[in-house]
């Protein structure tokens, strides 16, 4: 007999154990080594070392997902959030990847992608208090500027 267990503290292990199955999965139905994604940042630092905005994404054999994306309220409009964005692009385009990933939501940076060359995939309305949840992707080209 399973039980269905609610835990609030997710621990490391227990993690590894449900990714490590979901890749087993899918290397049977992809093979090889299709599903090993790695974790990579971009930081834009000040010259103490100080993090002042930056992006952590993962990316696979041909795509890039975009996690997190933030910059410094102060720091906002002046070009800093492209620039990470265009790194973590050429990044994962120098190591094979043909596309890149993003969500945001409705009040937050959906023209910022959409400058930047995304297009939108798909929305999910009303996904957080009012709120739509929008899925973005764009084709990444050799010659990134």
């Amino acid at each position: 007999m399973y039980k269905t267990v609610i835990d609030y503290d997710v621990k490391e292990d227990d993690k590894r154990i449900i990714l490590d199955g979901l890749i087993v999965d899918t290397k049977n139905v992809l093979g090889g080594e299709a599903f090993l994604e790695k974790s990579f940042s971009v930081m834009l630092k000040d010259e103490n070392n100080k993090i002042h905005g930056g992006i952590v994404a993962r990316f696979d054999l041909e795509s890039m997902y975009v996690d997190l994306l933030w910059i410094d309220e102060n720091l906002r409009h002046q070009g800093y959030g492209t620039k990470l964005l265009t790194a973590a692009e050429m990044e994962v385009h120098r190591l094979g990847c043909h596309y890149s990933t993003v969500d945001t939501y409705s009040f937050q940076a959906e023209e910022f992608y959409l400058k930047n060359g995304y297009t939108i995939l798909g929305e999910i309305k009303n996904y957080y208090l009012h709120h739509s949840k929008i899925f973005l992707r764009k084709k990444l080209k050799a010659g990134l500027s």
